[in-house]
């Protein structure tokens, strides 16, 4: 195996040109694998987040509180439904906790407010975003709710940009990975034919069909490797350089920073996609030459 991965480093200093365009081709088309792999793990991830907020969020009017037999009645209403996957109700004294937290940081805000001025609340979150209506209308009848707020198409929406990415990214990566294994079968196809005489030098003297193609497979491998590598470290440092954008841009949807253990999944990801392409399109184009 050694013999085989030098003569294949070999091969491959000795023809840098080929080299370039081959690892270009491979880093481009796996950098393309990277960037929708994690624009499609992170709108899962977003989806996701948002699936398990409270999607309903019904508000009593602010002189209104009402008492705990009142609240069970309206959770029982609820789950009746079997629509529901949680409802919690926030008391005046919750909601100034919550409001204290989220301006902490603003003094003045924090004195104006007592627990008397904020409206007791009930949030829902339904199973299906198609509940998310008949639920609202069921919380617009309530005595002493006055405000209903949901967003009736956020979910779904992101169900859709998620299911959208998906399909969009398999094709336009399924379509580099082709062109990319072409490629590589014409650059190995064309280094096989140029050593036709030392090939058939090797089989004369009894060289196995699998000890000629190593070579070729090898060097497949080392130009998917390589660029697997490049491919996952651009890919990373744009994440990195993004992130504080992101985390402005998704404020609240704890999904960044990306773990290290994640991007080491997807480094491993990528290095099997790389050698994949490149080992076998080293494979069939030797094959080809061997069979003729």
């Amino acid at each position: 195996m050694s013999s085989h991965f030098t003569t294949a480093a070999n091969r491959i200093r000795r023809s840098p040109y080929q080299t370039l365009a081959a690892v270009s081709i491979m880093t481009m088309t796996l950098f393309l694998a990277c960037a929708f792999f994690l624009i499609a793990a992170g709108s899962q991830a977003v989806l996701k987040y948002f699936e398990t907020r409270p999607q309903v969020n019904a508000f009593f009017a602010t002189d209104f509180t009402p008492s705990a037999s009142q609240v069970e009645i309206i959770k029982s209403d609820l789950a009746a439904t079997g629509t529901t996957d949680s409802i919690t109700y926030i008391s005046k004294e919750d909601a100034l906790t919550i409001y204290k937290e989220l301006n902490k940081n603003d003094p003045l805000l924090l004195e104006a407010v007592t627990a008397q001025m904020l409206p007791a609340s009930i949030e829902v979150t339904a199973v299906n975003p198609s509940d998310l209506k008949p639920l609202a209308d069921r919380l617009k009848e309530v005595e002493g709710i006055s405000d209903v707020r949901y967003a009736e198409d956020v979910v779904g929406q992101l169900s859709k940009w998620t299911a959208s990415v998906r399909a969009i990214g398999i094709a336009l990566v399924g379509a580099h990975v082709f062109i990319t294994f072409t490629i590589i079968m014409l650059i190995i196809g064309v280094k096989v034919a140029n050593r036709r005489e030392e090939i058939s030098l090797l089989q004369l003297v009894g060289a196995t069909p699998g000890y000629v193609a190593a070579p070729f497979i090898w060097e497949g491998l080392l130009y998917g490797l390589s660029g697997a590598f490049i491919a996952w470290g651009v890919s990373y440092l744009v994440l990195l350089y993004s992130t504080g954008f992101l985390i402005g841009f998704l404020t609240g949807v704890p999904i960044l920073p990306v773990p290290v253990i994640f991007m080491l999944e997807v480094l491993a990801g990528t290095i099997a996609l790389g050698a994949l392409v490149g080992g076998l399109g080293g494979f069939l184009a030797v094959r080809r030459y061997l069979k003729a």
